[in-house]
């Protein structure tokens, strides 16, 4: 049988972070042929996503994925049996030092090579991300993977399996994500600095469409991000005393426009008994806006939403009613992620973030009932009162 690497020598071999050793030709030849005819392992790359090897315990591959050996094969890698994951693959390092994959000086930053050795150490998975700069005949390619190593025994040897997970379109987003909602909140600043000087300067209609138009788009974004780190579980919550009628100027600002040009009507209702609530101005404005905007879909041309602050049970609440009813079938699905009766990529975020934003940020909960007599209520209620200016970061649930 013809394979990759699988020179061995007597004497130790030198290297500068994992094992250098391999197995003999005779012992690879050996796990090779109990490996390919065992039924749990060919379960395992069928069933597990991803490029998926099974390597000994000296990291020398013997069988993998047919993803992986497709791979493998479109990169010109025909005999992979013997090799190193990071040979295999053509990373970069494999070649700077003289015994490969794993035993140069920049492998010990390589996350494959370190939950490889951490699992065996430990018996245990072990995951951890891992950055591989790849030699694409006369390019280079920077990869980022998500590597879990699992201890397998089975063949009658203490195999590993190692999964990577090509997790660099999502680090790639992430980053891109990160630098424009920082840039456009730079830019959006300033464009809210100069609406509100050309609307005190020259009070026209245009200066306030101007200002009316900077002011949403901040909330839009600010609504976006807090959505955006609750499902990162890196939440923040800022309480503070936050009045009644500035939440009312602002779901105004942002959907009374929304509303009129399709012919339906926002309707405040303030309780002056209840001027204000304790909580985070900005997540509370992100749950409201959702049940606003969701609100505005679900009503008839010519209808009314309307909008209350009221006690429930002794705690603060607000409620969003419209006269419009959902289907059973769309009830029965309203909280989760992604669904939508509207069939349109990117739709069905709205009530999933309501509750959200409700349990993880303000320790709260989102109800909703739909009826013929009432038409669709959703409230969200709120804990009672606590002191002012708390902060703390949100609980993961």
């Amino acid at each position: 049988m013809e394979t990759g690497v699988l020179e061995q020598r007597e004497e130790p071999r030198a290297t500068q972070f994992a094992p250098a050793d391999r197995a003999s030709i005779e012992t690879l030849c050996t796990q090779l042929d109990r490996v390919i005819n065992d039924p749990i392992v060919k379960t395992l790359l069928e069933s597990l996503g991803g490029y998926v090897v099974i390597i000994n315990q000296q990291r020398q591959i013997l069988t993998a994925s047919a993803e992986l050996r497709d791979l493998l094969l479109a990169n010109g890698c025909e005999n992979f049996v013997g090799m190193r994951p990071g040979e295999a693959l053509g990373c970069v390092h494999a070649t700077t030092a003289e015994n490969g994959c794993g035993t140069s000086a920049q492998c010990s930053h390589c996350g494959a090579v370190i939950a490889i050795l951490a699992a065996q150490c430990s018996d245990m998975p072990v995951e951890e991300e891992c950055w591989i700069t790849l030699r694409r005949q006369d390019t280079i390619e920077n990869i980022e993977f998500r590597a879990r190593a699992t201890p397998l025994s089975a063949c009658g040897a203490d195999l590993m399996v190692l999964v990577l997970h090509d997790i660099s379109s999502h680090k790639r987003r992430a980053v891109l994500e990160r630098k424009f909602l920082h840039q456009t909140r730079n830019l959006l600043s300033g464009i809210v600095t100069w609406s509100e000087v050309m609307e005190q300067e020259s009070s026209t209609e245009a200066s306030r469409t101007i200002r009316d138009l900077a002011f949403q788009l901040r909330d839009l974004i600010v609504r976006q991000s807090v959505i955006d780190q609750a499902e990162k579980g890196q939440l923040i919550v800022r309480r503070e005393k936050v009045p009644y009628d500035c939440l009312v100027t602002a779901l105004s600002a942002t959907f009374s426009h929304l509303a009129s040009s399709e012919d339906k009507q926002l309707v405040f209702h303030p309780n002056r008994a209840i001027p204000y609530v304790i909580s985070d101005r900005n997540i509370l404005l992100s749950i409201l806006g959702n049940m606003v905007e969701n609100a505005i879909e679900g009503t008839p041309k010519g209808g009314t939403i309307h909008i209350r602050h009221e006690l429930f049970h002794g705690q603060p609440s607000f409620l969003v009613s419209n006269p419009g009813v959902m289907p059973e079938q769309v009830a029965e699905r309203i909280f989760q992620r992604s669904f939508s009766t509207k069939g349109e990529p990117g739709r069905g975020m709205g009530t999933y973030t309501m509750r959200l934003l409700a349990s993880q940020g303000l320790a709260g909960e989102v109800y909703f009932t739909s009826t013929p007599k009432d038409g669709t209520i959703f409230r969200v209620v709120l804990p009672a009162h606590e002191p002012q200016g708390s902060a703390k970061p949100a609980i993961n649930r």
